[in-house]
């Protein structure tokens, strides 16, 4: 059973073709590979039967490339191509030179048809799941304070109202995540404001806490779940969180109390630690869609992100760059990547806007099935959208960021910044520098989450200021 599909001189003449394909052409050699054996699948829809074929490869690089430019290809998309996960690939680096070799726990799916076992291409593999942590349990007094809370939602029927039970949540989990912060704190441990559970952000908080934590016992961090870059901000200055990840414009507009921020006025204590990795803005249609320019997009179905998230506030920003504003779209949900993406896929929506480090795990997962198509921001609205938001920079996705992308896009990317606030000591913002921009980078060389992280490009598309304990390394 263990030798259906391909054999092992066939599957390294697929794998060669599918890297010059999927990655850059003679960027790697093949130059020896180990068939491990194959599984059967479920059936594809041609009723042919399907196998996975798993290998161990050895590849070295022909030229010179930057894994870590953020111009560049991320490890990611070469996972992608090996059909192995970002962890099962070892010696990418930021800097890799000619005949540097690359090893990997591969995978490849063939499909049995007329002509015989044939290549198909595969889902990404799914990332590792990101950690939560628990809180601890509440004191005596604490406890009496939870039973009568309980007996504000514990009534018989027909129970606590919907209008009411809406605010009691909404104030329970506001509370609950403030404790937990505040006793970690004592026990000097920070919290770190990131994204949804499952998002870009999350995945590189839970590294940036990993790296942290082994290296420096003493100096601990957890993880906030949000919506992302807008709500993190207001976590922050509110003093909900010790550090956040925002994007650069977004924390420019808080600084200044601009845009989303007017109403509450400037977030005047934030202060940047450094900046960590490029966000580019991806704005996704079908393969088949007619839509080849965003200013087609009136009187579209768009999702345009999540209330408080960096993708909404850089949605409404190039959809004004194009002459657009949300309510000329005929839908402008908020509904975030993983419903929006569902919803494209099954064609209830005609684009989808995601601001995210590229490539993004859940449209690389559009790209495979059924496809995508990424709308370029070039011309006279990329100027307008770099002139009127500070953070906001041309970026370039290489050809075969995405599966099946066969040609660059150009676009406008922001820096996601690592952020604290004017009252954390500047000896614990310099410690977390040195341990962000210096000691992880070199720690988890080749790992995808930090491999765009560097000292390099710490100050690198920061738009506020400084924060002493960070500003001191940069003298």
């Amino acid at each position: 059973g263990c030798a259906r599909g391909a054999d092992e001189a066939r599957l390294r003449e697929d794998l060669q073709a599918r890297l010059n394909r999927d990655v850059k052409p003679d960027l790697f050699q093949v130059v020896a590979l180990r068939r491990e054996g194959s599984a059967p699948l479920p059936g594809g829809e041609s009723g042919g039967a399907r196998v996975i074929v798993y290998f161990n490869v050895t590849l070295q690089l022909a030229s010179d490339y930057s894994f870590g430019g953020w111009d560049q290809l991320s490890p990611s998309s070469v996972a992608y191509a090996l059909g192995a996960t970002e962890n099962g690939v070892f010696g990418l680096q930021a800097e890799n030179r000619p005949g540097d070799l690359v090893r990997a726990y591969g995978s490849a799916l063939y499909e049995q048809t007329a002509d015989g076992w044939t290549p198909i291409a595969a889902l990404p593999a799914a990332a590792s799941p990101v950690p939560n942590i628990e809180g601890t349990a509440p004191p005596t007094r604490s406890k009496q304070l939870i039973d009568r809370l309980a007996a504000m939602v514990n009534l018989p029927p027909p129970g606590v109202p919907p209008q009411h039970d809406e605010i009691i949540a909404e104030e329970l989990a506001r509370a609950s995540e403030n404790i937990e912060r505040r006793v970690k704190r004592r026990e000097h441990t920070f919290t770190l404001a990131s994204g949804l559970e499952d998002s870009e952000y999350a995945r590189f908080g839970a590294s940036l806490i990993t790296a942290v934590n082994e290296v420096a016992p003493a100096l601990r961090l957890r993880q906030r779940y949000s919506q992302g870059s807008v709500e993190n901000a207001s976590l922050l200055a509110r003093g909900e969180a010790d550090y956040a990840i925002v994007q650069g414009d977004v924390a420019a507009a808080a600084l200044a109390g601009e845009d989303v921020f007017a109403r509450g006025g400037p977030l005047a204590n934030l202060r940047a630690v450094g900046g960590l990795f490029p966000e580019a803005i991806h704005v996704a249609v079908l393969p088949d869609s007619p839509i080849r320019d965003i200013a087609q997009l009136r009187g579209q179905r768009v999702d345009i992100g999540l209330p408080t998230s960096g993708t909404r506030f850089d949605a409404v920003a190039v959809l004004a760059a194009h002459g657009l504003a949300p309510a000329d779209l005929s839908e402008a949900r908020e509904e975030g990547p993983t419903v929006a993406i569902s919803r494209l896929q099954h064609k209830q929506l005609d684009a989808v806007f995601v601001t995210a480090a590229a490539p993004s795990r859940a449209l690389q997962q559009l790209a495979v099935q059924p496809g995508l198509r990424l709308l370029p921001v070039k011309g006279p609205a990329l100027e307008r959208l770099v002139q009127s938001h500070p953070g906001l920079t041309p970026l370039t996705l290489p050809a075969n960021t995405y599966p099946r992308q066969q040609e660059a896009v150009t676009t406008v990317a922001s820096t996601a910044l690592l952020l604290t606030t004017v009252d954390a000591p500047d000896a614990e913002v310099e410690r977390v520098a040195d341990l962000v921009f210096n000691r992880m980078p070199n720690q988890y060389a080749g790992s995808a989450d930090v491999i765009k992280v560097s000292a390099r490009n710490e100050l690198r598309g920061v738009t506020i200021p400084l924060h002493p304990g960070a500003a001191g390394r940069s003298r």
